[in-house]
């Protein structure tokens, strides 16, 4: 039997499948939006999170701790409303 150069053998390896390939993507996307989602019902719970208790969802707070050092601020400290 003919030894195959590599540059054949890969043309006769199967394509990885879209899931395969973007594994990661599907479980980390849906992820990140219910951790998000998580973390807003805990914090409208009246019995776990007192009114003067409340922050932002994170992606908020960075957001405005981002945008505060981009304008150079005097005060680059995270903000939490």
């Amino acid at each position: 039997m003919k030894d195959l150069t590599p540059a054949e053998a890969a043309k006769k390896a199967p394509k990885p499948s879209f899931i395969s390939r973007n594994l990661v993507a599907i479980v980390m996307i849906p992820g990140i939006i219910a951790f998000h989602y998580g973390w807003l019902m805990l914090q409208e719970n009246k019995a776990l999170v007192s009114e003067e208790e409340k922050i932002d969802l994170p992606i908020v707070t960075g957001a405005k701790y981002l945008w505060r050092k981009l304008e150079g601020g005097k005060s680059a400290e995270p903000v939490s409303k």
